[in-house]
């Protein structure tokens, strides 16, 4: 809550004093030794004028929660990033589905095309068991999160201010609906932190990290979802997807730029999205959790479709996508979406 001390200084203290409670009695002198004089006396002030007690009251009124790094219900993708938030505000909660997700972001500015594809992809993903991720702003990202709900699907929404101020203001509801239906919606700042121009991006970083994958609709040539986009390719070593518009489009122009520079996979349907998601490196990882841990509990909790297809892969012997869609009678996309789920939870084929 302190002004002046970010992830990278928090991290820096938390390092150089051990834990929170040695960093708030630690001296200036002792912090300037760490991130410099004029920074220090800055964070000494502000660690020194917050009142947490205050903070706390307003959370508890809000139905707000605090998660740290750490607790059982921290994301641990997120976790796994540069930059990592010292803390996040959260209404609704975390789930073990949540290392499934994906983030689906565009402009404010789009048009019905990029509204029609923004719910044709979540809607689909939501469908399929992953997590939609966005940010709960106009356009594209509010198309993603009703898509996910109308699916019955989990959606997460990252908040570039505080959830007592929740922006733009007309979502509203839709964040009470996400919240409703087991989503969560957060934020690293405190309950009323008002949401300022500059932290849309910085909220950006939080939406790549809490997703394996990123989806790109309708992007402008200097939409803030290529921000976002740029950080899980570069930044995050995360599958990046662009959906292609008009070549005369500028709504889609931030897309087909990706696309040209290599670092977005162009696709143009589900079956596209369950390929890239199926050839990710996150695959490795099984979303950074031991696939032995997993094992132990996924498959008795596979929803009807995974169970069909593993079920189907055990007989065949191996993973034929036209064998299992004949077996199962899915198509090949929803063969793929299930084979990539089933790698992630940690589920043996044989």
């Amino acid at each position: 809550m302190a002004r002046g001390v970010g992830p990278v200084e928090g991290r820096r203290l938390l390092q150089a004093f051990g834990d929170a409670r040695a960093v708030l009695r630690a001296s200036a002198d002792d912090l300037a030794a760490v991130i410099g004089e004029a920074p220090a006396c800055r964070v000494h002030e502000a660690l020194h004028v917050v009142d947490v007690q205050a903070e706390l009251r307003r959370m508890d009124d809000a139905g707000i929660r605090g998660v740290l790094p750490g607790d059982p219900d921290w994301p641990p993708l997120l976790e796994a990033i540069p930059s990592a938030p010292l803390a996040l505000w959260i209404r609704g909660a975390f789930t073990e589905a949540d290392r499934f997700a994906v983030a689906v972001v565009g402009s404010r500015a789009c048009t019905g095309y990029g509204l029609e594809q923004a719910d044709r992809f979540a809607g689909w993903l939501a469908e399929q068991g992953f997590t939609v991720v966005s940010g709960g702003a106009r356009g594209i990202d509010a198309a993603a999160h009703r898509a996910a709900l109308r699916h019955g699907g989990r959606t997460i929404a990252v908040l570039a201010g505080g959830l007592g101020l929740p922006y733009p203001p007309e979502h509203g509801p839709l964040f009470d609906a996400i919240v409703e239906a087991g989503g969560c919606v957060c934020s690293e700042f405190p309950t009323m932190f008002p949401s300022e121009a500059g932290l849309f991006p910085r909220r950006n970083r939080i939406i790549s990290g809490l997703s394996i994958g990123t989806l790109l609709v309708e992007a402008r040539r200097n939409s803030g979802a290529l921000i976002t986009g740029r950080l899980a390719a570069e930044d995050h070593g995360r599958e990046v997807m662009a959906v292609p518009g008009r070549a005369d489009s500028p709504a889609s122009a931030g897309c087909h730029r990706a696309i040209r520079e290599g670092w977005a996979s162009l696709v143009t349907c589900v079956a596209d999205v369950s390929e890239q998601l199926h050839a990710s490196p996150m695959l490795v990882a099984g979303a950074l959790r031991p696939a032995t841990e997993a094992r132990a509990s996924i498959p008795a909790m596979l929803p009807e479709p995974q169970r069909r297809v593993l079920a189907a892969i055990r007989q065949v012997g191996r993973v034929d996508y036209d064998q299992i869609a004949s077996a199962t009678g899915i198509g090949t996309a929803e063969a793929m979406a299930a084979v990539t789920m089933l790698e992630l939870s940690g589920v043996r084929f044989r």
